[in-house]
């Protein structure tokens, strides 16, 4: 994979990303609300100081994967219901119109803050998307190893995230060769288990603000 370049994720591949991401995660939750709510999301995590956020990129300067989370997700997941609730509301809107079920998730989605305060690691890698025709060529892991040098720098001692525990083979043993260990196994309201997972990394430096 020498060819890629991996570097951070600028506001201008924004558009890429959230190609990607509708792409790689069809028919789930953050896809069926839409364009305009992912990219309000991936800007938030821009904005974030602690924000870790990555593009793999060819020799064409074409973004064929990406990874993103942030080193503090409580601070990250409280400051978008205080501050930009009202903006995320707007930019779901049509989804909703569109399919009304998802309207309790939504309002589920309010209570994370809460929640996420009791993850395995704040330190959260919330997103990875890869092109379909470069999967199985190692994007994916050079997109994680960045990602989990880059926290290393934050200051961050651990990562977690979630993933479905069933009828995701390929995903979960792409994690547990990375290193990462299943930390605890939980059912959604919706009815998925999922497995949270956790990786403890060595700490290169701190010094984060909020």
């Amino acid at each position: 994979m020498s060819a890629l370049n991996v570097r951070p994720m600028k506001t201008a591949d924004l558009d890429d990303v959230i190609a990607l991401h509708l792409e790689g995660f069809p028919g789930f939750f953050l896809s069926i609300l839409g364009p305009r709510f992912l990219k309000l999301l991936y800007s938030e995590i821009l904005k974030r100081p602690d924000h870790v956020a990555m593009v793999a990129v060819d020799p064409t300067r074409q973004v064929t994967g990406f990874v993103a989370g942030v080193a503090e997700q409580s601070h990250f997941y409280s400051h978008l219901i205080r501050r930009r609730s009202f903006a995320f509301a707007v930019a779901s809107l049509s989804a909703v119109i569109r399919n009304p079920r998802i309207l309790p998730r939504l309002f589920r989605a309010l209570k994370y803050p809460r929640q996420s305060r009791t993850a395995s690691a704040q330190a959260l890698l919330m997103s990875i998307a890869v092109k379909p025709d470069m999967a199985g060529k190692g994007v994916g892991r050079l997109l994680v190893t960045a990602f989990l040098e880059a926290m290393s720098r934050k200051g961050a001692a651990a990562v977690s995230l979630t993933t479905d525990r069933d009828s995701n083979d390929r995903t979960n043993r792409f994690y547990q060769e990375l290193g990462f260990r299943i930390d605890r196994v939980f059912v959604t309201a919706e009815g998925r288990r999922m497995n949270e997972y956790k990786i403890e990394i060595p700490v290169v430096s701190s010094g984060l603000k909020y």
